[in-house]
């Protein structure tokens, strides 16, 4: 990921940033880069209601992981995937990338403490 920006070309990353281990990795490599970091809502609720239509989830996963996940408070822009569809979502995201704004939330982010158990 860091190599194909290094190159100049946009790259998206999909992922869940779960821990605060993950989130310091993440903010070492694309510090120096620009980050459009965007935060992708749910309700818990909503969140619960998939897990258990899915079929391939632990049930109470969501649940159990929620605060952990959206513990972030600064994103450049926020999508909830319970109130858009996924085209509304990517079609947020392209304009606010369309709009020129500058991606600054993930410099406004410090890591984070570590605690070992």
């Amino acid at each position: 990921i860091k190599l194909f920006s290094e190159m100049g070309l946009n790259v998206i990353v999909d992922t869940v940033i779960d821990n605060d281990k993950r989130f310091n990795d993440f903010l070492d490599l694309f510090f120096d880069h620009p980050t459009l970091f965007v935060g992708v809502l749910c309700s818990k609720e909503e969140l619960t209601r998939r897990e258990q239509i899915r079929g391939d989830r632990e049930i109470g996963l969501a649940n159990s992981q929620y605060d952990k996940i959206y513990s972030f408070t600064e994103y450049d822009l926020e999508v909830n995937t319970g109130e858009l569809s996924p085209t509304e979502c990517a079609e947020k995201i392209l304009s606010f990338i369309k709009s020129d704004q500058d991606y600054s939330a993930f410099k406004k982010l410090s890591k984070r403490e570590i605690s070992v158990s």
